[in-house]
């Protein structure tokens, strides 16, 4: 055997997706349809919005924390597929963003 004949090997078991992965998707996408309903009711406010929608925000942004992690959690799980823990950390990420400086700016105004 050649040295350069090792790295050219392909894998074809499939490794089983993280069960932590797919929970954190699920919280995802809980906090995606969360803060989509509140930032909708809080455009139709022109701005104005009133507790109910302030709770939407709350809500989306303590699933988005949980989803991240357990993100973090999946990656501790050994030869698995990490595609759905990665998915959710960037969509989990951004929305703990996107509220914590609505916050800042509302805390600011």
């Amino acid at each position: 055997m050649e040295k350069g004949q090792n790295q050219n090997k392909i894998s074809y078991i499939r490794k089983p997706l993280a069960r932590r992965g797919k929970m954190s998707l699920l919280l995802a996408a809980i906090a995606t349809l969360l803060g989509a309903l509140g930032v909708y009711f809080g455009v139709q406010g022109n701005g104005n919005a009133g507790l109910s929608v302030a709770a939407l925000g709350f809500s989306s942004l303590l699933f988005a924390l949980v989803s991240l992690w357990y993100g973090w959690l999946a990656f501790l799980e050994r030869n698995r597929n990490y595609l759905m823990a990665r998915i959710s950390l960037g969509i989990s990420g951004l929305w703990a963003v996107f509220w914590v400086c609505m916050m800042i700016v509302g805390l600011g105004a």
